[in-house]
């Protein structure tokens, strides 16, 4: 008899175990109540009569509709199709205001920089795979064509950052292009986005804009061709390292992948980090500027697509880092907003501070959730 009793005890063990409550999420997920409540405050600052984040700026809503599909997608929310639908049906044919306050006319997403226009075709995309509605896809195309009038022979290649007049061929343009040319290849298959991918990111690699003695990526070329020195942000080093991926994909060059991890470790370095490795801007004024305080946002969404190419541990550990730091050091429980500076309180809310935040935690819940 004792035997019997004996071999009835790991089954028992077993019911015992089986009949325990699951536990909930939020107790082993750290990412999902800041998550829900910061998002639900993002969409709050979206101005309903020009569909836009007014506080935010123009380029800065094309991120912030883009951390919106993005939430979409990983939380499979399809109660965000609607505010991307109004997003577009507003913001093609308003007259959007831009921080701090002045005013920029456009028409389906058209103005007069040729990255503003690259943004929102990127978004566009995203919407489309989103909803697979096929007039997001037609937009990012119709603002592809308009960016080929930035093209010019001027320093052998290139677009230019804005027009009237045309002037300073930036990283951040370049860049944008090649990533709106791929994806939209990706999406259509049509040959002219593959081609023009690969001439723009040929050109770029001759261009010096990326200098190799420290992987950091240059701000953009001088008069007489030159790439001007020491102005590095977090948002150029992040779309860099994308399109090298993304033509490692097309091509299979392993030299376009290994220049993407060297983009991406530079910035792990302490230009790029705090002593905690959390992800900051090389000047603190920068950080938290109209145009700074989304760019590191950028940077680890385009992290995270490394990471998806590679299942580089150390990719997924840096977003987690800076996820755990977000959440436990620069989030506001009582505004549900985030910081501009990722290892500090939440100051004033701002929008695009709360959307370049989300964009690090979103990827998070994402790795969470694999």
């Amino acid at each position: 008899m004792r035997l019997k009793t004996l071999s009835f005890l790991p089954l028992l063990f077993i019911l015992v175990i089986g009949c325990r409550p699951a536990p909930t999420v939020s107790a082993v997920d750290p990412y999902l109540s800041p998550l829900k409540a910061s998002m639900k405050t993002l969409l709050s600052d979206r101005d309903t009569i020009t569909g836009t984040w007014e506080s935010a700026g123009w380029w800065n809503s094309a991120n912030v509709l883009t951390t919106v599909i993005r939430y979409s997608a990983v939380m499979k929310d399809t109660t965000m199709y609607p505010i991307i639908e109004d997003v577009y049906n507003k913001a093609k044919v308003v007259h959007a205001s831009t921080a701090p306050g002045s005013k920029i006319i456009s028409v389906n997403f058209i103005n007069d920089y040729y990255d503003d226009e690259a943004w929102w075709a990127l978004a566009w995309i995203d919407a489309y795979h989103l909803t697979h509605q096929g007039k997001y896809l037609a937009m990012a195309k119709l603002l592809f064509t308009d960016l080929l009038t930035g093209w010019s022979d001027k320093y052998n290649g290139g677009i230019y950052w804005k027009k009237n007049p045309l002037a300073y061929k930036n990283s951040i343009a370049n860049n944008l292009f090649s990533l709106t040319a791929i994806r939209l290849y990706k999406a259509t298959k049509e040959a002219t986005y593959k081609e023009w991918f690969e001439k723009s990111v040929a050109w770029y690699l001759q261009s010096g804009l990326i200098n190799t003695d420290t992987y950091y990526i240059e701000d953009g070329l001088c008069s007489e061709g030159t790439p001007n020195r020491e102005r590095h942000y977090t948002y150029n080093q992040g779309v860099a390292l994308a399109v090298f991926a993304e033509h490692y994909l097309l091509t299979k060059d392993k030299h376009s992948l290994e220049l993407a991890e060297k983009i991406a470790k530079a910035t792990f370095t302490p230009t790029f980090t705090t002593s905690n490795g959390v992800l900051k801007e090389r000047l603190p004024k920068i950080a938290k500027g109209n145009d700074g305080v989304q760019f590191k946002g950028i940077f680890m969404r385009h992290l995270a697509f490394l990471y998806r190419v590679t299942n580089n541990v150390v990719y997924k550990d840096f977003i987690l880092k800076n996820a755990n730091s977000l959440v436990t050091a620069a989030y506001n429980t009582t505004n549900h907003s985030f910081s501009c500076y990722w290892s500090a309180p939440s100051e004033q809310p701002r929008c695009a501070a709360t959307s370049a935040a989300l964009d690090c935690v979103i990827e998070a819940e994402w790795l969470q959730q694999k």
